[in-house]
């Protein structure tokens, strides 16, 4: 008479069903869950695409769900969990947004351009607060000498400086000298052509011993240019 055993119905011969399972069941399996996998990337890569075309337009409806659901169905890939988080964030649902990027540093702790985006993030969401601070103090921290980390984090100085705290100024000051020394013509022209040129002339060449660059220029930045 068959038995029960922790609740699984054993087989006539008294075994449980999967002590019968051989080496090609097992190989069956395997190649089941990963091209079940594949599939779910396929699909997270898809959906992933359709809502970076929203990047011009994050109010669009599409934008929103076509980020969820590749979030969704590759929970395990950060870059997704932030495409989702910077979404919501241009959408002003700022707590949503924080919850997607810390999921997306989770999964990827040591991605200094992630860390760069949350702090950009934050910042367009009026955000200047102590995780702010933490993530361009860690993008800095993992990548010091990263063109793209320190151009990134540098511009959102020249962006955002009268909105910073002292600390957050100070770390924005470090990755200007990186800049000032490394692409300095590109740096300096940034800030003329994005009219941010008064700004830091008047809040960071002092510090950044660019008072001689500043009267050079007077002329172009009365003109505004």
């Amino acid at each position: 008479m068959k038995t029960l055993d922790s609740g699984l119905r054993r087989n006539d011969s008294g075994r449980h069903p999967s002590a019968s399972w051989g080496p090609v069941s097992l190989a069956l399996s395997s190649a089941l869950v990963l091209a079940l996998a594949n599939l779910a990337n396929l699909a997270g890569a898809g959906y992933a695409s359709v809502a970076s075309s929203y990047l011009d337009r994050p109010e669009s409806p599409g934008a929103l769900a076509a980020a969820r659901i590749a979030a969704q169905v590759s929970p395990w890939s950060g870059s997704r969990n932030a495409l989702h988080g910077w979404l919501l964030a241009e959408n002003r649902r700022a707590d949503e947004s924080d919850a997607a990027y810390r999921k997306a540093l989770r999964l990827a702790p040591a991605d200094p351009l992630l860390r760069a985006e949350y702090a950009l993030a934050l910042a367009r969401l009026g955000r200047f607060d102590a995780a702010l601070t933490e993530a361009v103090a860690q993008a800095q921290k993992l990548a010091p000498n990263s063109p793209a980390v320190q151009r990134s984090l540098a511009e959102l100085g020249l962006s955002y400086w009268a909105r910073g705290s002292q600390e957050q100024r100070a770390l924005w000051l470090t990755s200007m000298r990186y800049e000032l020394a490394h692409s300095r013509n590109d740096f300096l022209a940034h800030a003329l052509t994005r009219g941010q040129g008064q700004t830091f002339c008047r809040e960071m060449a002092p510090p950044l011993d660019e008072k001689k660059w500043c009267e050079s220029m007077a002329g172009r930045l009365l003109e505004g240019v």
